[in-house]
């Protein structure tokens, strides 16, 4: 009994590394890159929902919508309150936000995208287009690089086939991330 109770406490524990990592990881990189702003809300919501999206897409081929739908009603308040306090327009991020989910939608009707994808690109597109067009070119021009990189290298060490379907939650989020960064390294 007493073994079994440490196994478990040993998971809860290796668990926890993981999210407290990004957490730290995602406040610098906030910090440095958006600074105090009403952003930061749907910013938040989406470097809470990081780890949970990547484990559930490399693990079960699927991103939850109970893990990415809220994080879209918490970015549209804070692009909105940041629009009306600030005086920018939100425009960029709207149009950037429909874009991506029009091109994801038809890539996924056509049998290259799946829809949890399409779900979440939308949000991520919302906040990058928050921070400018350098945030939206970095995050979606990496995710489709290291998509490519990890698809070829699949396809060319294991054997796979072209057909064969590769979780892209994890690059999507990894090219929010650096595109989350990107404006603050140009300035920089």
């Amino acid at each position: 009994m007493v073994e079994v109770r440490a196994a478990e406490v040993s998971r809860s524990r290796a668990r926890w590394v993981p999210l407290a990592s990004t957490f730290l990881v995602t406040a610098i990189v906030l910090a440095v890159s958006v600074g105090w702003s009403w952003l930061l809300l749907g910013f938040v919501a989406v470097a809470v929902a990081t780890w949970p999206l990547i484990d559930a897409d490399v693990s079960e081929h699927r991103l939850p919508n109970k893990i990415v739908l809220p994080c879209y009603p918490i970015a549209v308040v804070g692009l909105a309150v940041h629009s009306i306090v600030t005086g920018d327009s939100p425009a960029l991020a709207v149009i950037a936000s429909l874009g991506c989910v029009t091109v994801f939608a038809l890539t996924h009707f056509l049998g290259g995208m799946g829809m949890g994808d399409v779900k979440l690109v939308g949000v991520l597109a919302l906040l990058l287009g928050s921070l400018g067009v350098t945030a939206l070119l970095v995050g979606f021009t990496s995710a489709f690089l290291f998509g490519a990189v990890a698809g070829g290298w699949a396809m060319a060490t294991q054997h796979r086939a072209a057909t064969h379907r590769i979780p892209f939650g994890p690059f999507l989020l990894v090219g929010f991330w650096l595109g989350v960064l990107a404006p603050a390294l140009r300035q920089g």
